[in-house]
């Protein structure tokens, strides 16, 4: 799975549901989780409007847009119709398509700082110093932790072949040695195949001619 899909997995507790799962209670918690990304989009539109930041109200109101989708679709179903439509769609889209909206505050928040900050540098270094945290220093870590596995695995002496490693090999080494016997007896069967078809003509014409070397003989 990449690793973007993993990380937004992480930021939602729908990620590991099951069809044993109190489902009336997941209902609730996905409407409270919705209502709270509304409200929050909306506590950008004012200030933002007034201090005329367009990009952040722009964004704003895109995420605000996305919950309010979210909350009426989902808000009214029961909890067999939610349930047969998760898994209709797939536990983890559902997952992600869930943390979109809460995902979009912090995204805001990113925003925000680009619209603040005096150079593009300074908004990038703040954003990765926000992102240390909860992304970047996991991230340093998993991949810390693959290149020790990576360098383990090349250190790791590689071990002795099985048995039918061993006659691959025996028969690799053989077979080289039966391909120059092959050729060195092939041409003895072939002289001896000649030497036989001659006596076998010879034979046959002194049958059709009649001649009897004994016959003379005794003349």
């Amino acid at each position: 799975m990449d690793l973007p899909i993993r990380f937004m997995l992480q930021l939602t507790p729908f990620a590991n549901m099951h069809p044993a799962d109190d489902y009336a209670r997941i209902l609730a918690y996905l409407v409270k989780y919705w209502k709270w990304d509304i409200d929050a989009c909306r506590t950008y539109l004012n200030p933002n409007i007034r201090a005329e930041n367009t990009y952040v109200v722009l964004c704003a109101l895109v995420f605000l847009i996305m919950a309010e989708w979210m909350h009426m679709r989902y808000s009214g179903l029961t909890t067999e119709e939610l349930k047969e439509r998760i898994y209709a769609m797939g536990r983890r889209t559902f997952a992600i398509l869930a943390v979109i909206p809460h995902l979009g505050v912090i995204i805001i928040r990113n925003v925000e700082i680009f619209v603040i900050a005096d150079s593009p540098a300074l908004a990038r270094g703040l954003i990765v110093a926000s992102m240390f945290p909860a992304l970047v220093f996991p991230l340093m870590l998993s991949g810390i932790r693959k290149l020790r596995v990576w360098i383990t695995n090349r250190r790791r002496p590689r071990r002795a072949p099985d048995h039918n490693g061993a006659e691959g090999i025996t028969s690799a080494v053989t077979s080289p040695l039966e391909s120059e016997q092959a050729v060195l007896v092939r041409p003895i069967i072939d002289d001896l195949k000649v030497s036989l078809r001659h006596n076998e003509h010879l034979r046959s014409s002194k049958e059709r001619s009649g001649f009897d070397p004994a016959a003379d003989e005794r003349i």
